[in-house]
């Protein structure tokens, strides 16, 4: 036992956190109008939790990672530059 807590200090400051995000594109299919959302939600997850009427659909353009503490009240970081 002892072995695996001090197995645990060692290596967990050298533990990274990482994080995905999305650039939705939520469609009015009624309207044709469209906005575009970046959140860290899926598609699914975004319908979720934020209100969006039947009449629209949430798909995604664009997907990346974050790197860093996920806990942190930071904004997302950049979309790496297309190639």
């Amino acid at each position: 036992m002892a072995f695996f807590i001090g197995f645990l200090l060692v290596f967990t400051p050298l533990a990274s956190a990482e994080y995905r995000m999305f650039e939705l594109v939520i469609s009015d299919l009624n309207t044709g109008q469209e906005r575009v959302v970046v959140s860290n939600l899926d598609p699914d997850q975004y319908r979720g939790y934020h209100p969006v009427s039947r009449s629209e659909n949430v798909t995604y353009r664009k997907t990346w990672m974050c790197r860093g503490d996920t806990s942190a009240f930071r904004p997302a970081c950049s979309p790496p530059q297309d190639q």
